[in-house]
């Protein structure tokens, strides 16, 4: 490409000169200040990784019942406990319901925030 300063065929380099963004060559990088656009790396959160339950469990009988009342004990409303686990309040109230059987990430989560337990084997 050309330098639209000097109009040379060269690498170009993004400047500043005199207030203004050009693309220029080496040589007339020097007149004003280079610009660097840093390639910087996104910013990655970090997810929790519950451990996987490696050996088959089914969930107790009235695993409904047994988060309600750890929930109410530990006096969180679901909404609050739904914010708690990074779930929808409506998943959390057809869990308690026994509408919704709970993922195994869900029952860990659940089990660990609660302090319950809900797989028998």
């Amino acid at each position: 490409m050309r330098c639209e300063v000097c109009g040379r065929e060269a690498k170009l380099i993004r400047a500043e000169i005199e207030g203004a963004e050009l693309l220029v060559c080496s040589k007339c990088a020097s007149l004003g200040k280079p610009l660097y656009k840093p390639e910087g790396k996104s910013k990655l959160f970090a997810r929790k990784d519950y451990p996987k339950i490696e050996e088959p469990f089914t969930l107790i009988e009235n695993y409904g019942e047994v988060i309600r009342k750890a929930r109410e004990k530990k006096g969180l409303t679901r909404e609050e406990l739904a914010k708690k686990l990074f779930e929808k309040e409506s998943v959390l109230q057809r869990i308690e319901a026994n509408k919704l059987e709970p993922s195994d990430a869900l029952v860990l989560k659940l089990e660990k925030v609660l302090g319950i337990t809900l797989r028998e084997q």
